[in-house]
Protein backbone atom coordinates (compact mmCIF):
# COMPACT_ATOMS: atom_id res chain seq x y z
CA UNK A 1 0.00 0.00 0.00
CA UNK A 2 2.87 2.57 1.02
CA UNK A 3 4.32 1.68 -2.37
CA UNK A 4 1.63 2.33 -4.83
CA UNK A 5 1.17 5.73 -2.21
CA UNK A 6 4.70 6.91 -3.16
CA UNK A 7 4.47 5.72 -6.61
CA UNK A 8 1.03 8.16 -7.08
CA UNK A 9 3.10 10.99 -5.41
CA UNK A 10 6.11 10.92 -7.88
CA UNK A 11 3.17 10.80 -11.19
CA UNK A 12 1.41 13.53 -9.31
CA UNK A 13 5.03 15.79 -9.02
CA UNK A 14 5.89 14.54 -12.65
CA UNK A 15 2.46 15.94 -13.79
CA UNK A 16 2.41 18.95 -11.43
CA UNK A 17 5.90 19.73 -13.05
CA UNK A 18 5.16 19.46 -16.92
CA UNK A 19 2.55 21.96 -15.96
CA UNK A 20 4.56 24.39 -14.49
CA UNK A 21 7.24 24.13 -17.18
CA UNK A 22 4.50 24.53 -19.65
CA UNK A 23 2.02 27.45 -18.89
CA UNK A 24 3.03 30.71 -17.78
CA UNK A 25 1.48 33.27 -15.63
CA UNK A 26 -0.76 36.01 -17.34
CA UNK A 27 2.00 38.62 -17.63
CA UNK A 28 3.95 36.39 -19.84
CA UNK A 29 0.91 36.37 -22.18
CA UNK A 30 2.85 37.66 -25.38
CA UNK A 31 6.69 36.98 -24.28
CA UNK A 32 7.16 34.15 -27.32
CA UNK A 33 4.05 32.10 -27.09
CA UNK A 34 1.76 31.54 -30.63
CA UNK A 35 -0.11 28.81 -31.96
CA UNK A 36 0.51 26.99 -34.93
CA UNK A 37 -2.20 24.90 -36.89
CA UNK A 38 -1.53 22.79 -39.30
CA UNK A 39 -2.41 21.37 -42.39
CA UNK A 40 -6.53 21.54 -41.30
CA UNK A 41 -7.75 20.90 -44.79
CA UNK A 42 -10.93 19.31 -46.00
CA UNK A 43 -9.13 17.48 -48.61
CA UNK A 44 -6.61 15.72 -45.61
CA UNK A 45 -9.47 15.50 -42.80
CA UNK A 46 -11.32 13.34 -45.19
CA UNK A 47 -9.37 10.49 -43.52
CA UNK A 48 -8.73 11.50 -40.29
CA UNK A 49 -10.06 8.90 -37.54
CA UNK A 50 -11.48 11.45 -34.60
CA UNK A 51 -11.80 14.07 -37.60
CA UNK A 52 -15.57 15.69 -35.86
CA UNK A 53 -13.80 15.83 -31.93
CA UNK A 54 -10.47 17.46 -33.38
CA UNK A 55 -12.59 20.12 -35.42
CA UNK A 56 -14.66 21.34 -32.47
CA UNK A 57 -11.32 21.11 -29.95
CA UNK A 58 -9.34 23.04 -32.36
CA UNK A 59 -11.79 25.80 -32.98
CA UNK A 60 -12.65 25.79 -29.20
CA UNK A 61 -8.87 26.51 -28.79
CA UNK A 62 -8.81 29.28 -31.77
CA UNK A 63 -11.16 31.22 -29.94
CA UNK A 64 -9.82 31.02 -26.03
CA UNK A 65 -6.33 31.65 -27.58
CA UNK A 66 -7.98 35.01 -29.47
CA UNK A 67 -9.23 36.11 -25.98
CA UNK A 68 -5.74 35.77 -24.73
CA UNK A 69 -4.11 37.65 -27.77
CA UNK A 70 -1.79 34.68 -28.48
CA UNK A 71 -0.66 35.10 -32.07
CA UNK A 72 -1.68 32.09 -34.38
CA UNK A 73 0.11 30.63 -37.83
CA UNK A 74 -1.32 28.75 -40.17
CA UNK A 75 -0.32 26.55 -42.61
CA UNK A 76 -1.70 24.52 -45.88
CA UNK A 77 -0.19 21.65 -47.48
CA UNK A 78 0.18 22.62 -51.50
CA UNK A 79 -3.40 24.35 -50.88
CA UNK A 80 -3.67 25.32 -55.25
CA UNK A 81 -3.93 20.59 -55.10
CA UNK A 82 -5.71 19.68 -51.82
CA UNK A 83 -7.68 22.68 -51.39
CA UNK A 84 -8.01 25.45 -48.46
CA UNK A 85 -8.35 25.40 -43.85
CA UNK A 86 -12.04 23.24 -43.48
CA UNK A 87 -14.71 26.51 -43.74
CA UNK A 88 -15.07 25.76 -39.19
CA UNK A 89 -11.75 26.50 -38.60
CA UNK A 90 -11.49 28.97 -41.30
CA UNK A 91 -14.50 30.81 -39.26
CA UNK A 92 -12.88 30.60 -36.34
CA UNK A 93 -9.43 32.16 -37.26
CA UNK A 94 -11.24 35.10 -38.63
CA UNK A 95 -7.88 37.59 -39.70
CA UNK A 96 -5.47 34.88 -38.94
CA UNK A 97 -2.36 35.07 -41.59
CA UNK A 98 -2.57 31.12 -43.90
CA UNK A 99 0.67 30.10 -45.04
CA UNK A 100 0.90 27.53 -48.32
CA UNK A 101 3.71 25.41 -47.73
CA UNK A 102 5.07 22.24 -49.91
CA UNK A 103 7.55 20.80 -47.23
CA UNK A 104 6.07 18.80 -44.04
CA UNK A 105 7.46 20.42 -41.56
CA UNK A 106 6.67 24.44 -41.64
CA UNK A 107 10.35 25.16 -41.10
CA UNK A 108 10.62 23.97 -44.87
CA UNK A 109 8.89 27.27 -45.85
CA UNK A 110 10.76 30.34 -45.76
CA UNK A 111 7.76 32.21 -45.60
CA UNK A 112 6.71 30.57 -42.49
CA UNK A 113 10.35 30.69 -40.49
CA UNK A 114 9.94 34.65 -40.97
CA UNK A 115 6.51 35.06 -39.72
CA UNK A 116 7.76 33.01 -36.99
CA UNK A 117 10.56 35.36 -36.66
CA UNK A 118 8.91 38.01 -36.66
CA UNK A 119 6.39 37.58 -33.98
CA UNK A 120 9.51 36.67 -31.62
CA UNK A 121 8.04 33.65 -30.91
CA UNK A 122 10.33 30.67 -29.08
CA UNK A 123 7.31 28.83 -27.64
CA UNK A 124 5.67 27.05 -30.69
CA UNK A 125 2.21 25.25 -29.50
CA UNK A 126 1.12 22.72 -32.41
CA UNK A 127 -1.72 21.80 -33.52
CA UNK A 128 -3.23 19.82 -36.33
CA UNK A 129 -2.54 16.78 -38.77
CA UNK A 130 -0.73 14.66 -39.17
CA UNK A 131 0.45 13.36 -36.07
CA UNK A 132 2.89 11.14 -37.44
CA UNK A 133 3.66 13.30 -40.41
CA UNK A 134 3.59 16.93 -40.65
CA UNK A 135 3.21 17.59 -37.01
CA UNK A 136 6.03 15.35 -36.24
CA UNK A 137 8.91 16.74 -38.63
CA UNK A 138 7.65 20.26 -37.51
CA UNK A 139 8.10 19.52 -33.91
CA UNK A 140 11.54 18.00 -34.90
CA UNK A 141 12.27 21.23 -36.84
CA UNK A 142 11.48 23.28 -33.92
CA UNK A 143 13.05 21.43 -31.20
CA UNK A 144 16.39 21.36 -33.53
CA UNK A 145 15.95 25.08 -33.72
CA UNK A 146 15.71 26.19 -29.79
CA UNK A 147 11.96 26.50 -29.75
CA UNK A 148 10.48 24.97 -26.91
CA UNK A 149 7.42 22.78 -28.35
CA UNK A 150 3.89 22.04 -26.76
CA UNK A 151 1.62 19.45 -28.54
CA UNK A 152 -2.07 19.55 -27.57
CA UNK A 153 -3.39 15.89 -27.17
CA UNK A 154 -6.85 16.24 -28.28
CA UNK A 155 -5.94 18.73 -31.24
CA UNK A 156 -4.05 16.68 -33.27
CA UNK A 157 -5.17 14.17 -35.66
CA UNK A 158 -4.07 10.91 -37.72
CA UNK A 159 -5.30 8.31 -39.90
CA UNK A 160 -3.86 5.49 -38.11
CA UNK A 161 -4.04 6.28 -33.89
CA UNK A 162 -1.28 3.62 -33.85
CA UNK A 163 1.14 5.44 -35.62
CA UNK A 164 -0.20 8.91 -33.54
CA UNK A 165 0.99 6.86 -30.61
CA UNK A 166 4.19 5.62 -31.53
CA UNK A 167 5.12 8.99 -33.31
CA UNK A 168 3.81 11.19 -29.74
CA UNK A 169 6.12 9.31 -27.62
CA UNK A 170 8.93 9.81 -29.88
CA UNK A 171 8.43 13.79 -29.73
CA UNK A 172 8.03 13.29 -25.85
CA UNK A 173 11.22 11.58 -25.31
CA UNK A 174 12.70 14.10 -27.59
CA UNK A 175 11.61 17.07 -24.86
CA UNK A 176 8.42 18.33 -26.20
CA UNK A 177 5.69 18.69 -23.89
CA UNK A 178 2.17 16.38 -24.25
CA UNK A 179 -0.64 17.71 -22.78
CA UNK A 180 -4.52 18.34 -22.97
CA UNK A 181 -5.97 21.52 -24.05
CA UNK A 182 -7.80 22.23 -21.37
CA UNK A 183 -4.89 21.86 -19.25
CA UNK A 184 -3.03 24.33 -20.88
CA UNK A 185 -6.12 26.48 -20.84
CA UNK A 186 -6.51 26.27 -17.21
CA UNK A 187 -3.33 26.68 -16.55
CA UNK A 188 -2.26 29.58 -18.61
CA UNK A 189 -5.40 31.26 -17.06
CA UNK A 190 -3.48 30.16 -13.41
CA UNK A 191 -6.94 31.33 -11.32
CA UNK A 192 -10.75 31.72 -11.97
CA UNK A 193 -9.47 35.05 -11.27
CA UNK A 194 -8.52 35.63 -14.37
CA UNK A 195 -10.24 38.12 -16.85
CA UNK A 196 -11.24 35.27 -19.36
CA UNK A 197 -12.17 32.65 -17.09
CA UNK A 198 -16.02 32.35 -17.81
CA UNK A 199 -15.52 32.63 -21.17
CA UNK A 200 -13.32 29.70 -21.30
CA UNK A 201 -14.89 27.62 -19.14
CA UNK A 202 -18.62 28.62 -20.87
CA UNK A 203 -16.64 27.40 -24.27
CA UNK A 204 -15.57 24.08 -22.36
CA UNK A 205 -18.76 23.15 -21.12
CA UNK A 206 -19.81 23.82 -24.54
CA UNK A 207 -17.66 21.36 -26.21
CA UNK A 208 -17.97 18.68 -23.37
CA UNK A 209 -21.77 18.93 -23.79
CA UNK A 210 -21.62 17.90 -27.43
CA UNK A 211 -23.48 21.40 -28.35
CA UNK A 212 -20.07 23.11 -29.79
Amino acid sequence: MLHHFDNFCKHKKLVLNELNHVLMEEENINSGVGLIVVDLQESLLSGISNKDELLKSVELLIRAIKLFEIPIVVSEQVPEKLGSTENIIRSALVDSKIFPKKSFSIFGSQSIRTEIEKLGLSHLILTGIESPICIYLSALDALKRGYEVTILSDCIGSRRMKDEKVAIDKLKDAGCHIIPMESFLYGFMTTSEHPNFRKVSKLVRERNMNKY
